[in-house]
């Protein structure tokens, strides 16, 4: 069976998003002289997936981006197979390439539909309300924190208040050239 891996940039102080969803403390370019660097990371990502779900607000963000960057990571970002999840959205174009399919309905059990299909792990990038609703269900076979060297003191945490206990086994750590701290758990 697929993993469904989430991964999440936040700030040292545990938040992922500024309080108007602004994201200034993620790194503006992930490319550095340096081997070790959070670009070559993603990358090595890619090649463990096949399927990308995002939520309504990440994937306006990624389709008004991704399908004509020139980033070393488009290439492996856009072939993805790609799903988005909105009750408002009617159509999710992606570029010139396939339209995205949307999920409007029983997210939970269509997300186990994937990870019963033949492939490669699934990603769930950003896309903050979707992971939250999700937290509850036994989907999510993985996290994946990229701490960002950053303190924001207010914003958009991914685990609220009211958020249930979660105890994570670690899997892994990377320390990347320019700061930034990869944290893998499963659950």
């Amino acid at each position: 069976m697929r993993k469904v891996i989430v991964q999440e940039f936040m700030t040292v102080d545990g938040f992922a998003a500024g309080k108007n969803d602004e994201l200034d403390f993620m790194p503006a370019s992930f490319s550095t002289d340096s081997e070790n660097n959070i670009e070559n990371n993603q990358l090595q990502l890619i090649e463990t997936i096949d399927t990308m779900i995002l939520g309504r607000a990440t994937y306006t963000m990624f389709e008004a981006y991704w399908p004509n960057s020139d980033e070393p990571i488009a290439p492996g970002l856009n072939a993805l197979k790609k799903y988005v999840v909105s009750e408002r959205l009617e159509q999710a174009p992606w570029g010139n390439l396939e339209p995205v399919p949307i999920i409007k309905k029983d997210v939970v059990n269509e997300i186990k539909k994937l990870k019963m299909q033949a492939g490669k792990d699934i990603i769930i990038w950003g896309s903050l309300s979707l992971v939250q609703s999700l937290l509850n269900s036994d989907v999510i076979d993985e996290y994946q924190f990229i701490i960002c060297p950053a303190v924001l003191s207010n914003g958009r945490k991914l685990f609220t208040d009211d958020s249930k206990l979660l105890k994570l086994h670690l899997l892994e750590t990377k320390t990347f050239d320019d700061g930034h701290v990869l944290l893998s758990y499963t659950i």
